[in-house]
């Protein structure tokens, strides 16, 4: 996966990067990561913003968090599907 975009360490847009282009290794990394509430929460709240032709990813994604961290609820914003731009 290409290095981080956003800045030269790890943040939410790093995290969203990840969960939509990211490979098995990625993803096997920040499933790690998320065992950490605090980046969890930060990975959840950056699935609303995902790319609308991706929400498969934010979908797992989704699961995966809650399942690991029941408190956390998240809110896809599936009816949401414009492009930002």
């Amino acid at each position: 996966m290409p290095s981080n975009r956003a800045t030269n360490h790890d943040s939410v847009l790093r995290w969203l990067n990840i969960v939509q282009r990211g490979g098995t290794q990625d993803w096997q990394k920040l499933y790690r990561a998320c065992g950490d509430h605090e980046v969890a929460r930060q990975v959840a709240a950056s699935l609303a913003w995902r790319d609308p032709d991706l929400l498969p990813s934010a979908r797992l994604w989704k699961f995966l968090i809650e399942d690991l961290h029941p408190d956390i609820h998240i809110d896809l914003h599936e009816s949401d599907n414009a492009t930002g731009i």
